[in-house]
């Protein structure tokens, strides 16, 4: 099992000496199905994502791999998904506990995420430190 996770990608700007745009195109799991084009559910979705170069030998245009360590997947995953679900579940169960109405309990615990995903982007510049992207040249 590899240590990183890799996309194809295309430069499509230089931000600066060593910091690119690339653009990677994000497929769904089926598009590798023979049926895919006749299919409507087969998706696939243009992101453009930040990299940073260790050497200066790119330049726009060039076709990249870039990578990323699997344990930032697992970092995004957790704060994404895991953590959200703990807080509602544990407002649920603790609303709950407090008001014999159901609806409040399901309300709350759905409100509960809005202040989560609040701070998460009010703490966006120091996320992205936490997940850096790395470019290098395709082989």
């Amino acid at each position: 099992m590899s240590k990183y996770i890799e996309h194809d990608g295309t430069i499509v700007a230089q931000i600066s000496p060593h910091k690119y745009r690339v653009k990677i195109v994000q497929q769904s799991a089926c598009s590798t199905c023979k049926a895919a084009s006749l299919c409507t559910v087969a998706e696939s979705k243009e992101k453009i994502v930040e990299a940073i170069a260790i050497d200066n030998t790119h330049t726009v245009g060039d076709v990249v791999v870039i990578y990323g360590k699997l344990s930032m997947g697992y970092k995004a995953l957790f704060m994404a998904m895991i953590i959200p679900l703990l807080l509602a579940l544990a407002t649920l169960i603790i609303v709950s506990q407090l008001t014999p109405n159901e609806i409040v309990s399901g309300v709350a615990s759905l409100a509960i995420l809005v202040p989560y995903y609040t701070i998460l982007w009010l703490m966006r510049g120091k996320i992205k430190q936490i997940f850096n992207f790395y470019i290098r040249h395709k082989i």
